[in-house]
């Protein structure tokens, strides 16, 4: 997608129409100050935003001093963004060319208006459960395209499906753990895996229909 523009970020956020929680997950201290660039990055960019929209709240936790809500919530990585009951995770900073469909999953997850709005309902409701993880870099194009129809997909399918959007150049180990060398990619249960800007097809396909 495009970047958004500073009036493009205005008009989404004048046109939230639901209350959107985030849970932002840094390496906060005692004393204030974050311990990493990626995290002040992070909870920088969600303070911004929720100062443009009171429909748009947010809670930071931290890492370091908030083990056991945390291991509760799964997070074992700072920065990680949590949507509130929608099944969307950002693990690693939504900057760079991840910031426009971050915000913009914002205003969907608000909305409900996302970029296929009900043409996929029918397709949705046959698909089995899945856990899908998109690896990503901040200076990709293909990979906001990606993260804006793997988002849309996952708010349109209540429930069914969830996504964890993963920042590689934060998060190697991962990249490594599924021998990714380029991006996008997309990772399905674990195993099944897209290269690239999925078509609905094939990322249905590789999730798989219900019997």
């Amino acid at each position: 997608m495009n970047e958004l523009s500073a009036a493009d970020i205005r008009r989404l956020l004048d046109s939230l129409k639901n209350p959107v929680r985030l849970k932002v997950i840094t390496t906060l201290t005692a004393e204030g100050y974050r311990q990493c660039p990626a995290c002040e990055d992070t909870a920088s960019l969600v303070e911004e935003l929720a100062k443009g929209s009171n429909l748009l709240a947010f809670e930071e936790i931290s890492i370091i001093d908030e083990v056991a809500t945390c291991k509760k919530l799964n997070v074992t990585r700072a920065p990680t963004v949590l949507f509130e009951n929608l099944g969307i995770r950002y693990t690693g900073a939504p900057m760079g060319l991840e910031t426009s469909p971050f915000i913009y999953t914002i205003y969907m997850a608000s909305t409900r208006k996302t970029i296929f709005s009900g043409m996929l309902d029918d397709k949705l409701e046959k698909l089995k459960e899945a856990n899908l993880e998109l690896i990503v870099t901040p200076t990709c194009p293909y990979c906001s395209q990606a993260a804006l129809i793997e988002n849309s997909i996952v708010i349109d399918s209540n429930g069914r499906l969830n996504i964890d959007i993963i920042e590689s150049y934060e998060n190697p180990d991962i990249a490594r753990k599924y021998g990714v060398t380029g991006v996008p990619v997309t990772i399905i249960n674990g195993s099944e895996r897209i290269e690239g800007v999925p078509s609905l097809e094939l990322l249905f396909n590789a999730i798989g229909y219900k019997t």
